[in-house]
């Protein structure tokens, strides 16, 4: 079921074009995370993100 079919029909091409990027994906895109270590972290988080960093 794709949002067109949930909500009235659009009348305007952009309207559509709108629903249509809102739709959901079968493929998310790749997602990335930046993870940095601040100047209060324990050794616990320091470890933690040295093991992270290795992969």
């Amino acid at each position: 079921m794709d949002a067109l079919d949930r909500v009235v029909k659009p009348k305007m091409k952009t309207a559509k074009i709108f629903l249509e990027k809102r739709e959901p994906k079968l493929n998310e895109n790749i997602k990335n995370a930046l993870l940095i270590k601040g100047g209060n972290a324990n050794v616990t988080v320091t470890q933690v993100l040295k093991d992270v960093c290795t992969f």
